[in-house]
């Protein structure tokens, strides 16, 4: 079973599951640890092969984001959790919306931060030349070189170094494996995206996240009454480490909000 981390505020109090991204850890989420917690009971999630799941391998080269769902939901499963609000961030994001798909029933919201609704022809050779040097380039310069390219902007130097020191943990197969994921199932995903859900949905991405940021614009817009997007100032793809306040903000008053509705109909 996957690692995982539970803030549990009292039996009666909504869920909410943070899932990161693609060589990232559970770490990502702890700016938002504090202020979440205070209203909500917190599952902080490490996917197969990253932070206290790297001693998880995956197993083969069948492993897709169907897989990753399916082992989520084996954690909330576990922990007896019937329906809670999901988080993704980046990768992540996928992972929630894939799992929104399979089990829609136990999906009561989404937050999904820096989203990848569809990979941009610069991020699809970004990791074509990634999988085309792995023999060559050693592994510490070929990581710089990713996360360099998706945060390229100094001024969210904190988000690289996060990423950085995460993805030490995720073995170079397992690190290739999760990056190329993404770039072999683009047309997939690009459906799944473009397919309606009645699930509210909010997207908050960066407003320098120049890789992914236009992808999703098309896709809020095209979303109808139950996704909305907001742009978060002063950050890039790492939204919710690189301008915490404004992401916690504008989160919780979305969640709140359903909460509240909930509350009202019931």
């Amino acid at each position: 079973m996957l690692h995982y981390k539970t803030f549990q505020k009292h039996t009666e109090a909504p869920w909410v599951v943070m899932l990161h991204g693609a060589g990232g850890s559970s770490e990502v989420w702890y700016r938002q640890v504090g202020d979440f917690s205070r209203h909500y009971n917190l599952l902080l999630i490490d996917l197969v092969g990253h932070g206290e799941s790297s001693v998880l391998q995956i197993l083969n080269k069948h492993f897709d984001f169907e897989t990753a769902a399916e082992q989520v939901m084996e954690v909330v499963d576990h922990l007896n959790i019937r329906k809670a609000h999901y988080m993704g961030l980046s990768l992540g994001s996928i992972v929630v919306r894939v799992l929104a798909e399979l089990h829609p029933e136990r999906v009561e919201s989404m937050v999904l931060a820096g989203a990848v609704t569809e990979l941009s022809w610069e991020s699809r050779v970004l990791l074509r030349v990634a999988d085309c040097t792995k023999h060559i380039v050693p592994y510490r310069l070929l990581k710089w070189f990713i996360a360099k390219a998706i945060i390229p902007q100094r001024r969210y130097g904190h988000s690289m170094q996060l990423f950085l020191r995460n993805a030490k943990r995720l073995s170079f197969e397992n690190f290739l494996r999760w990056l190329t994921l993404g770039d072999q199932l683009n047309s997939r995903i690009k459906r799944l995206f473009a397919e309606h859900i009645a699930i509210p949905t909010l997207y908050l991405m960066g407003q320098d996240d120049y890789l992914f940021l236009p992808q999703v614009q098309l896709v809020a817009a095209q979303a109808g009454q139950w996704a909305s997007m907001v742009i978060v100032p002063e950050a890039g793809h790492v939204c919710n480490v690189d301008n915490k306040r404004f992401f916690n903000r504008v989160s919780l008053d979305f969640l709140r909000r359903l909460c509240a509705s909930n509350t009202t109909q019931s």
